[in-house]
């Protein structure tokens, strides 16, 4: 199993589907679509304190970059306009990875589970029992007591509501990693990955995958 900082990819959640395995057992898949992305940054330990490398992607026209952006991706020889960056730091320098080159679904081809890092999905403003899965009330007549999240202030000593209460709030939109994702299938062609289950976020949004640091 490689190390969880070996490498990474930037993708794009295409959506959920279902496959039947060799059991004939029903299993939920996501597909992943590796986007046009490309090496702008190799970082090492002699001069940035660590190794690593950065990717470019989500291309834009030049007008909507800064022209800070542009003059640092023409000084490398990077011609695509690239609006969004992502580093990944590895533990040693990777063989063969050079500026300009272009990430593929390849790398993970040996991989056989990831790290899913995305943004979940936006729910508003929730109550308790939706945003933290509190326990509700009885629901009987008279009871007064469904789905409320129940006593949060103290008598004269501490006289205050304690940090990280379970209170109703905003709910989602929140930075979320689904570790030891089933690598399912990868599509060298197509350069895409099938993973087993589902990972967070909306169709189409920007996620992040690593070889997985787990058995």
């Amino acid at each position: 199993m490689p190390n969880r900082s070996d490498k990474g990819l930037i993708v794009k959640k295409i959506g959920m589907t279902r496959v039947v395995d060799d059991s004939g057992k029903m299993v939920p898949v996501t597909l992943l679509q590796v986007t046009d992305q490309k090496v702008t940054k190799i970082l090492s330990e002699e001069r940035d304190g660590y190794h690593g490398y950065q990717v470019g992607y989500f291309p834009k026209s030049t007008k909507n970059l800064t022209k800070a952006d542009v003059s640092r991706l023409r000084k490398v020889g990077v011609e695509d306009n690239y609006a969004r960056f992502k580093e990944f730091r590895t533990d040693t320098s990777i063989e063969g990875l050079e500026i300009g080159g272009l990430m593929t679904a390849e790398m993970f081809k040996d991989v056989a589970s990831i790290d899913v890092t995305g943004v979940t999905k936006g729910r508003g403003f929730q109550g308790a029992v939706k945003r933290w899965g509190a326990s509700i009330g009885r629901m009987t007549h008279g009871s007064r007591f469904h789905r409320r999240p129940g006593s949060l202030g103290q008598c004269t000593t501490p006289g205050r509501v304690f940090k990280n209460k379970h209170q109703p709030g905003h709910m989602g939109v929140s930075n979320v990693t689904i570790k030891n994702i089933q690598v399912l299938d990868i599509n060298t062609e197509a350069n895409t990955i099938a993973i087993k289950g589902s990972v967070p976020g909306h169709r189409d949004g920007f996620l992040t995958i690593r070889p997985t640091n787990k058995k």
